[in-house]
């Protein structure tokens, strides 16, 4: 079973000060970057090769490496904000983690290459909508298991959609962009401010940004 497939992305009413020189950025499987705080739409499902019949959602979205720099161990950090069904499984950077809590982050380690996939997946076992929030960061390893997050990246929202193909829409793709910039006591900014600054987006929504 295959369905249309359309990646929507939309400026986020959130707020993000992620590095602006982070060493990765999310990207589509064409190296386009998307935008930190974008929702990406998953609608497109097929069937499992291995005759099983089970359903899977690929969300088709990458690490991109931007700095060249691949000796850092990296790692996604999650939020599951809706899961109608189903399982959510995530293999990034390398170890796979079937996703059982609503926060927490992979198993960390370093990326080689230029393009790295996220291989986050959700299996659905019926209509319905599974949404995460993620943001990649960079760790150093500290006392036995755990990690000392060293630098914060950029985030999106995957939000797998798996519905009847006739109600499925064409696809879209729809960014917010920047309007006007603002001190944080509501003094109007030029776009060439180097700082912490309110950023009003096309879309009417605002965010905290660090310009770099």
């Amino acid at each position: 079973m295959k369905k249309i497939f359309a990646i929507a992305l939309m400026a986020l009413g959130c707020t993000s000060a992620y590095s602006q020189d982070f060493l990765f950025e999310f990207a589509d499987e064409q190296g386009t970057i998307i935008p930190d705080g974008s929702v990406v739409t998953i609608t497109k499902a097929e069937e499992a090769q291995d005759g099983s019949g089970d359903i899977i959602m690929d969300s088709g979205i990458f690490a991109k490496n931007v700095d060249g720099d691949d000796d850092q161990l990296v790692r996604l950090n999650y939020e599951v904000v809706q899961k109608d069904n189903g399982d959510l499984q995530m293999c990034f950077p390398k170890e796979c983690i079937m996703v059982r809590q609503d926060k927490g982050t992979t198993i960390p380690g370093p990326l080689t290459g230029k393009m790295h996939s996220i291989a986050t997946e959700w299996f659905p076992m019926a209509y319905g909508t599974c949404e995460v929030k993620l943001h990649l960061e960079t760790v150093v390893k500290a006392i036995g298991d755990s990690y000392v997050v060293t630098d914060d990246g950029p985030g999106i929202t995957l939000r797998f959609v798996y519905a009847d193909p006739a109600h499925v829409d064409e696809t879209t793709t729809q960014v917010a962009t920047p309007v006007a910039y603002y001190s944080l006591s509501g003094q109007r900014l030029s776009p060439q401010h180097r700082g912490i600054a309110v950023v009003r987006l096309s879309d009417g929504t605002v965010e905290k940004r660090i310009l770099r």
